[in-house]
C-alpha cells in the first residue's frame, strides 16, 4: 500500500491561513486583524480592503480564477444578514 496521506497537508495547502496574513499584510495590518480574531469586534473598512486584496491576489497566484464572499459563522448560529 502507498504512503498513508496527510489530511491536513492536503485540506490546508491552498488556505490564507494567518502565516499567509503575516507575510503579505503589513504589520498594523495584521495586528488588526490577529486582534479582531482573538477578541472579536470589526475590522476598519480599511483594513478590510487590505486583506481582500491581499486574499484575492495570493488566490490569482495560487491558480484562482474565480470566486466567492462566502460567509460562515463561527457563533453556532444562522448567518442571516442584517444591515
Amino acid at each position: 500500500m502507498s504512503e498513508a496521506l496527510n489530511v491536513e497537508k492536503i485540506f490546508g495547502e491552498k488556505v490564507f491561513t494567518i502565516e499567509k496574513m503575516k507575510e503579505r499584510l503589513t504589520r498594523k495590518v495584521f495586528l488588526e486583524v490577529k486582534r479582531v480574531m482573538e477578541y472579536g469586534g470589526e475590522l476598519s473598512m480599511t483594513t478590510a480592503d487590505v486583506v481582500a486584496k491581499a486574499m484575492k491576489d495570493w488566490a490569482v497566484e495560487n491558480g484562482a480564477t474565480h470566486y466567492t464572499h462566502w460567509f460562515q459563522p463561527l457563533t453556532g448560529i444562522t448567518a442571516e444578514k442584517h444591515d
